[in-house]
């Protein structure tokens, strides 16, 4: 048990890796303009974390498998079983769960960052686009301060 639970920390290190070069990679493909490759990288995206989420799923569900043994809750921290182990193991574990915390924090991150690059990018392109067609309405914001995005009445300017 103590061997698939090695296991599974692996794997989801990797895949969130894999998630975090996708994103590293949309963000390069943003800040070059390259917006068919940024809308194949949502898709690839999009994929991954589903591939992500399922081997999180795994991880718990083999990590949960565990929790009777060791008299903790459900819902104990895998930190916190790192204790469980035995000491030999500890340290690896200790090791792998701090990475995978690190790289799923850096994923959050990229995939902020991201969407702030998308949603300035979006607001460029509404700015130019008021100033072909100065018809279009004043800009809005959301709840959260964000630009409201809308391309009503904008079809004049993608038409030949």
């Amino acid at each position: 048990m103590q061997d698939q639970v090695l296991a599974c920390l692996r794997m989801e290190i990797q895949e969130q890796g894999a998630l975090l070069g996708l994103f590293a990679e949309q963000q390069k493909s943003i800040i070059q303009r390259e917006s068919d490759r940024v809308m194949m990288l949502v898709d690839a995206i999009q994929q991954q974390i589903e591939l992500v989420h399922r081997v999180r799923s795994r991880r718990e569900m083999v990590t949960a498998s565990l929790v009777p043994r060791s008299r903790l809750s459900r819902t104990t921290r895998l930190s916190d079983l790192v204790t469980r182990f035995p000491a030999p193991m500890q340290p690896m574990l200790r090791a792998l769960t701090d990475e995978l915390l690190r790289i799923a924090d850096h994923v959050r991150r990229k995939a902020n960052q991201n969407q702030m690059l998308l949603a300035r990018s979006i607001e460029v392109i509404r700015d130019l686009l008021e100033e072909l067609t100065p018809s279009n309405p004043a800009r809005t914001y959301e709840n959260d301060g964000r630009v409201k995005i809308s391309l009503k009445g904008t079809a004049a300017a993608y038409k030949s």
